[in-house]
């Protein structure tokens, strides 16, 4: 494959400096090993000189210098890039986001640690685990690096890195320990020892050299950023990074094959007083990236309106950008946060929001894009595809998060491809419950819909259409037009209202000889639940989805559930001349919801449940009047209208011309409780799944 570097084709040069007799003078590393296997320096502040060198090693290939320069403003690059050639040379400055993005899982303290963990592992803290101001054992890195990730794609690979900052060395300790990092100096605060080993390993032909200085950093927290030790250093950090670009110009000089990305970053931002305070402000969360890599057409070089320049690159971007260049190749499912900024398509700002009530997971993202973007969104969870959007889609919902132990949280990897570009988040989630088993406790009628059949597994009611001629029923058995995970033969019982224009009735009724216990007087509470989805015809006169009356007035004895304008759902029961009814629960269109209302005679109390995948869980409870719970046994028919009413001419009364969808139907001769209707929804199981 063919990278392309700002410049000149597979060959970029860095500008002849003037320091380039510097080389006549190269130093060595601070004491370290510049031959084969890992090796571990400590520097201190003025390192002996080497003798000169005038051969390079390990001429030819992909190679990376990336130097992370802490405490020096954009503003100072850009004054640098004026006065400099080598630093002009490599294009234009991008402002990075550090600290992620206030609100969602991503955010992080705009901090030194926290920050350099993002810049070299791709991702935000709650991913990479180091998220104080120090380090300690807790809080080591929980991914890899990319030192890591070099290291398993070209095994031959020789890295080197040189830090000033000590806590920034012992983050990647346990990476060198193991071998993933060949040369490890830490320089104490001591930028002329990082100088020193990062020209060394340039001698020896590290494929992949990271170099840190601090002294800047330094200097704005001790004496600010107008002083006079501010700016030397500064000065100081500037000569010295010229240096080394200085020797990767010479490298070229000498190999026509030898391909370098020259990465100049700084991860994180300090505010007016030269103090990295952890905050939100943008001086804070504003760090910088100079390099040589040609950006895709999706970060321009100034923002466009109504986007901000810290709307598109961040400092998470960096690592799978230096990965692509060097030929590491992603991985089945992506493992970083941010994104290759060479491509045209950037996914930016993904994030995730789980509802622990109703198990369901939202995904929200913003595609970035030139003159691409109008590939579908794909959605791949744990590595495996799980859906396909449209182009224009920013939102998903997964309803369906896989089970697993109640009350230990489960991983979930969600990747988002779009064309080229590429990004992910994990999600740590607690599983959703199984269905209670408590559930078949005081089961008096239920209705699965096995195999299109409206047949009673109890055995003691009947279910037909009022509408003998026109039922205006179908049949739905197609998995993804269920409300379960696995429906096992349960069917959806979908009913046109519409064909009332045929013969004046709609619905289904639900006959009960014997085994109503609305009526029943030695039954003392009752619960009546079902899942439930609505086409979106939701009208100001309402209709009805269950009723034991004639609701052409609430005030009827009897008991109903209405679906009102705006889809909102209306518990009602009448009786002496009015009404107890819990309203305002709304239901969104095209989605199954599971409903339940609940009466408990004996203690006169009436419940709601309506909960939904978009909404969340929505419950209410009242007390009910006395003259209510001697009138909730309705007509007296031993009759529920399902879709309608007990006389099956609501619709046609007002001319409701909704689709109505019906699961899983159940009555019991008790209260659920709220975690038992709450399993009923969550699971996403029908109640056949615990009968033999």
């Amino acid at each position: 494959m063919e990278y392309i570097y700002r410049g000149e084709k597979c060959g970029w040069r860095v500008a002849q400096l003037a320091l380039a007799a510097a080389l006549v003078s190269l130093l060595a590393a601070c004491g370290g090993d510049s031959g084969s296997g890992s090796s571990t320096t400590t520097g201190q502040a003025q390192p002996e000189k080497a003798e000169p060198q005038h051969e390079f090693k390990a001429l030819g290939g992909h190679k990376t210098l990336l130097v992370q320069l802490d405490g020096v403003a954009p503003e100072q690059i850009k004054k640098v890039q004026q006065e400099q050639a080598a630093w002009k040379s490599l294009g234009s400055l991008r402002l990075l986001r550090s600290g992620g993005y206030e609100g969602t899982d991503s955010e992080q303290m705009t901090l030194p640690l926290p920050s350099w963990a993002s810049l070299l592992t791709g991702t935000w803290a709650t991913e990479h685990g180091v998220a104080l101001s120090t380090y300690s054992e807790q809080s080591a890195l929980q991914v890899p690096s990319i030192f890591q990730w070099l290291k398993r794609a070209h095994t031959e690979t020789v890295s080197s890195l040189a830090v000033s900052k000590t806590d920034y060395s012992q983050v990647l300790t346990a990476e060198h320990q193991a071998g993933f990092i060949d040369h490890f100096t830490v320089c104490e605060q001591a930028d002329e020892c990082v100088t020193r080993a990062t020209e060394q390993a340039l001698l020896d032909g590290s494929d992949f050299i990271v170099a840190q200085y601090s002294a800047a950093d330094n200097a704005a927290r001790e004496h600010g950023l107008a002083s006079s030790q501010y700016q030397l250093a500064v000065q100081r950090s500037v000569q010295q990074i010229s240096e080394l670009l200085s020797v990767v110009s010479a490298r070229q000089q000498q190999a026509d094959d030898e391909q370098w990305q020259l990465v100049l970053v700084n991860s994180y931002g300090l505010d007016e007083f030269g103090t990295a305070t952890g905050a939100q402000f943008t001086p804070n969360k504003t760090g910088w990236l100079l390099s040589n890599i040609e950006y895709g057409a999706a970060i321009p070089e100034q923002p466009v309106p109504p986007l901000k320049a810290l709307d598109y690159a961040t400092i998470v971007d960096v690592t799978p950008t230096v990965l692509a260049g060097m030929n590491v190749p992603a991985n089945d499912s992506f493992a970083f946060n941010g994104n290759d900024l060479r491509q045209d398509v950037q996914l930016s700002q993904l994030r995730f929001n789980y509802d622990p009530h109703t198990y369901a997971l939202t995904l929200k993202w913003r595609v970035l894009a030139g003159s691409a973007g109008q590939d579908p969104v794909q959605i791949y969870r744990n590595g495996n595809l799980l859906a396909t959007l449209d182009s224009s889609v920013r939102q998903y919902l997964d309803r369906d998060v896989p089970a697993g132990p109640e009350g230990t949280l489960i991983p979930l990897r969600y990747e988002l491809r779009v064309g080229q570009g590429r990004a992910s988040v994990n999600a740590q989630v607690l599983p959703p419950p199984s269905l209670y088993a408590s559930v078949l406790d005081g089961l008096r009628i239920y209705y699965p819909f096995k195999n299109g059949q409206a047949n009673d597994v109890k055995q003691v009611s009947n279910f037909s259409a009022w509408n003998t001629t026109h039922s205006g029923a179908t049949w739905v058995s197609e998995p993804a037009q269920l409300p379960f995970r696995e429906a096992d033969g349960t069917q959806a019982l979908v009913l046109d209202m519409g064909v009332h224009q045929h013969g004046g009735k709609a619905g289904y009724k639900l006959s009960m000889p014997n085994s109503d216990v609305t009526l029943n007087p030695n039954v003392d509470a009752f619960t009546i639940g079902f899942w439930f989805k609505s086409n979106g015809v939701c009208i100001g006169s309402g209709s009805a989805l269950i009723a034991n009356k004639n609701y052409n007035s609430g005030n009827t004895n009897g008991l109903a559930i209405g679906l009102f304008g705006g889809c909102e759902l209306r518990f009602n029961t009448g009786g002496g001349g009015g009404r107890d009814e819990l309203g305002g629960m709304g239901t969104t269109p095209d989605e199954w919801v599971y409903v339940a209302i609940a009466v408990d005679k004996k203690n006169s109390r009436l419940y709601a449940y309506a909960m939904d995948p978009i909404l969340g869980m929505q419950t209410k409870q009242m007390a009910m009047a006395p003259a209510r719970v001697a009138a909730i046994g309705g007509s007296g028919q031993q009759l529920m209208g399902f879709g309608d009413d007990t006389t099956g001419e609501y619709s046609s009364r007002y001319n409701y011309s909704g689709v109505n969808s019906f699961a899983d139907l159940a009555i019991w001769d008790r209260v659920l409780s709220v975690d038992e209707v709450r399993s009923l929804f969550a699971s996403r199981h029908p109640i056949s799944s615990l009968l033999p």
